[in-house]
């Protein structure tokens, strides 16, 4: 009675709060009306109770009484039967959870062969979800590319139709629909992964009146024809031997003829077809493993491969939200530049990169240069950046990276990027990595005087060989080694200076130089052999 006496306290405050809330007053009823609710609810609820726990008894006692007569008619089964009685005797002891270690030996035996049996369905069963499991995670997709029409689709309002023009070649045909204007394709990569979407439509310029001009082709935008027409390209010149060539044609006949072709003249149905025939040669290629073997046999992109694939990346990664990379300080050590890839492909060349080395950007901006080395190469690499909002781009750039060089059916390398404070390696765990690392990068054309000397100390750990690319020498140019600068990190440093041409970086369209510095201690030999002769 205490107990459903204290429930109906609680169930009568809860409505009258309830009451109060939405009234804002406090409405209550008079004082014998409330004992009387309640005595009444107490007595349903004590009624309810031994309705429940009669009700229970007598399943309990049905329950028993069934179990006797089922065990009896065990025990005259078994008595009077052979072999057949045995085995229902053993089922009906196991559904009735009686059977006893004790028991007849029959009885044992059966139940070992029952046991078995359901042991076995049991294993079966799990064998059967396994490669039920397998399959679906083969059948999953892998990572998904960004397609080309979502880059289109967000800033559509600067887009226009470009195959606008009828079938040249059937002088009866009428104009293009809005949706051939408005051409949608597919185009089939040599990875497993699935095709690229393409809304083919072209960016156009604002005029004075800062409205969109119909005609005039903004050349600093994304253009998907472009796009498209490069991968087919790409893919016909570094996937296919030339043999396996003849099947999509050349710039004379066939397949790839007809792109150009229906391309030039705004064609859209011609256009649309040309991509067809083209991913049925290379679905089937495919299917044949041609491409996965001579994709095999690359091994790794070349320059031009790997530049497109990089320009794939950053127009569905970052273009659109470029500008904020021009949030810094102006004249500080976090102004931002990037390294254009011409000048990369040159520190490849002169520091001999390869795949088994490891690479580091010290102040990598969005990454691009890290993914651009470890596209070309194959190596490890690492990216570490300051400022949050590039190194929120690297990392998406390499989340779309990876994806692509799927797609592209191309190894990607190891790569990592931390956020953080290149000055202090340890608190981001890159301090072993840096005492490893062949190839370091250092863009400190901007860093002030403190910064690189800072940065000079840590090369200290670097290991002997070690190259330190930088766009300003650590190394002065008449420093000397003595006995009072023998401790010093430029003691160790052998720089050679080269030169790089206009368009290299992005601050400046104008040539500069560049330096290399390679650790190497052996230089400090013979100071080292004069003041402790040895």
């Amino acid at each position: 009675m205490t107990t459903i006496d204290s429930s109906s306290k609680k169930d009568d405050r809860s409505h009258l709060l309830v009451e109060k809330d939405q009234n804002k007053q406090t409405v209550a009823l008079p004082p014998k009306k409330v004992m009387a609710s309640k005595l009444a609810a107490a007595a349903a609820a004590a009624a309810a109770a031994a309705a429940a726990a009669s009700s229970l008894q007598k399943q309990s006692t049905q329950n028993q009484a069934q179990a006797t007569i089922t065990s009896s008619l065990a025990v005259t089964t078994t008595s009077t039967t052979s072999n057949t009685t045995k085995t229902t005797s053993s089922y009906t002891s196991t559904s009735s959870n009686m059977s006893s270690k004790t028991g007849p030996s029959g009885q044992l035996a059966e139940s070992t062969v029952t046991k078995r049996r359901l042991s076995n369905s049991v294993v079966d069963n799990t064998r059967e979800k396994k490669v039920a499991r397998d399959k679906t995670l083969q059948s999953k997709p892998g990572k998904s590319i960004t397609h080309s029409d979502r880059v289109v689709q967000a800033e559509i309002s600067q887009y226009r139709p470009y195959f606008t023009e009828p079938d040249s070649d059937n002088p009866n045909g009428a104009a293009p629909t809005h949706k051939e204007k408005n051409l949608r394709v597919v185009l089939e990569y040599p990875g497993s992964i699935e095709p690229e979407n393409f809304l083919l439509l072209k960016p156009v310029v604002k005029n004075a009146t800062g409205k969109y001009d119909e005609e005039e082709e903004d050349q600093d935008e994304y253009n998907p024809i472009t796009d498209l027409m490069r991968t087919a390209e790409f893919i016909y010149d570094c996937y296919l031997t030339p043999e396996e060539q003849k099947l999509l044609g050349n710039q004379s006949h066939g397949i790839m003829r007809n792109l150009t072709k229906y391309r030039n003249r705004r064609n859209g149905a011609g256009f649309a077809q040309a991509i067809k025939e083209f991913n049925k040669v290379m679905r089937q290629l495919k299917a044949d493993g041609v491409l996965a073997k001579n994709a095999k046999d690359m091994c790794h992109p070349n320059y031009d491969l790997a530049c497109h694939i990089l320009f794939q990346v950053y127009s569905r990664t970052v273009a659109r939200q470029a500008d904020a990379l021009n949030n810094y300080q102006a004249f500080s050590n976090n102004v931002y530049g990037e390294i254009n890839p011409i000048l990369v492909k040159d520190f490849i060349t002169k520091t001999g990169v390869n795949s088994r080395s490891v690479f580091m950007d010290l102040g990598c901006g969005i990454g691009n240069v890290v993914l651009q080395v470890a596209a070309q190469t194959g190596c490890e690499a690492y990216g570490i950046e300051i400022m949050e909002t590039p190194c929120k781009f690297a990392k998406r750039q390499l989340k779309e990276y990876a994806a692509r060089m799927k797609a592209w059916r191309l190894p990607t390398g190891k790569i990592h990027f931390r956020h953080g404070d290149f000055l202090d390696v340890a608190a981001n765990d890159l301090y072993s990595t840096l005492k490893r690392s062949d190839v370091l990068l250092v863009n400190n054309y901007a860093f002030d005087a403190a910064t690189n000397q800072a940065l000079a100390q840590l090369f200290l750990d670097l290991k002997e060989g070690t190259k330190i690319i930088s766009l300003k020498s650590f190394v002065p140019k008449h420093h000397k080694i003595n006995q009072r600068t023998l401790n010093m990190p430029e003691s160790i440093l052998r720089v050679e200076e080269f030169e790089y041409y206009s368009e290299a970086v992005s601050w400046t369209n104008n040539g500069g130089q560049y330096y290399i510095g390679t650790v190497d201690r052996s230089r400090l030999a013979p100071y080292f052999e004069e003041m402790y002769g040895r």
